[in-house]
């Protein structure tokens, strides 16, 4: 895929959006805005670290679980804040992974950090695919007869895939089986590379007491982020049922990470249109809710940039110096 396609299909989002703001009416939507109940807004805003530092603590857990020395909780908080800063303002929030650059420098091997950031994602995804799945039972009769089977499919295979990817990524055999697999088809030039990789992430599997902790850290995370949401509905006085919330809240975190888009713009719209039509409530009124949304996205966007306009990357050891080590000793 060129780089210009690549910039074409970010750009459907985007395009989405501007299709439903052409065809609905602005000052309906303003007027949405202006009658907002700002205590539940508010509410939602300062929930923010909350969400942070339950988020962190999973992360954590997957590092020591790879035989990585995280640090200290305060600083483990400022780098997920920066993670939520680049996610937010990159296609499929793969700005996300730079965080193990981060790490890079303050000592840590590159391979194991990225993978634990991958873990961590899995974690989040998983818990949202499956709740998506809440969604076939309320929404699945109102697509056309001809895409309910296909769209059943997708989902029961989109929430099963994820489900068995976690586990073998997490048990040490299968993981290394993969590895050796890849070192085997990869071009030769990349052999060496995979092969310390590998090496990195040959560290003791998870286990169950470990793996009961981080789905304990995934339920509240998501809780805390339907939490977060259900405010913003509350805000508006959208009244729809928790079922339909919950669903529709996953459905967006999935279909966002997807890179047709920035920070959800017009996808997410796309998805509260549809879920408020059903119960009686014009696309005005999702739009405004939508703006609320974003309003969360730019909350993480903005407090992530100041975090890392403290901790420049490049800088790891100076900002951490307790737990500085040289790096060309951790390659």
């Amino acid at each position: 895929m060129t780089r210009h396609v690549r910039w074409v299909t970010r750009l459907i989002g985007p395009a989405i959006l501007v299709y439903f703001l052409l065809t609905t009416d602005i000052a309906k939507i303003v007027a949405n805005l202006r009658i907002l109940r700002w205590a539940p807004l508010l509410l939602s805003l300062a929930l923010y670290p909350i969400m942070v530092a339950i988020k962190t603590w999973r992360w954590t857990g997957v590092m020591r679980s790879l035989g990585l020395e995280p640090p200290r909780l305060r600083a483990s908080m400022n780098l997920y804040m920066i993670g939520l800063f680049l996610g937010g303002a990159t296609p499929g929030q793969s700005g996300d992974f730079l965080k193990a650059w981060y790490l890079r420098d303050r000592g840590q091997p590159l391979a194991p950090v990225l993978f634990s950031i991958l873990l961590d994602r899995l974690f989040d995804f998983l818990a949202m695919a499956m709740l998506s799945l809440l969604g076939l039972s309320a929404f699945l009769h109102r697509f056309p007869e001809q895409l309910r089977a296909p769209i059943q499919s997708a989902s029961i295979g989109l929430a099963a895939a994820t489900a068995l990817m976690i586990p073998v990524l997490m048990a040490r055999r299968p993981r290394n089986w993969l590895m050796c697999q890849a070192v085997r088809l990869t071009p030769r030039r990349t052999h060496a590379a995979l092969e310390r990789w590998r090496r990195q992430l040959d560290s003791p599997d998870i286990g169950p007491v470990l793996l009961g902790s981080l789905l304990l850290a995934t339920a509240c995370s998501a809780a805390s982020t339907i939490a977060r949401l259900w405010l913003l509905f509350t805000a508006l006085d959208v009244g729809i049922p928790l079922l339909a919330l919950v669903s529709s809240v996953a459905l967006i975190s999935v279909v966002q990470v997807l890179p047709i888009s920035f920070a959800g713009v017009g996808v997410r719209d796309a998805v509260l249109i549809a879920v408020l039509a059903v119960y009686g409530y014009g696309p005005d009124k999702a739009l405004a809710l939508s703006a609320l949304f974003l309003l969360i996205n730019l909350e993480h966007i903005l407090i992530g940039f100041l975090v890392s306009l403290r901790h420049p990357l490049g800088r790891g050891p100076a900002a951490d110096p307790r737990r500085a080590q040289p790096s060309a000793a951790r390659t």
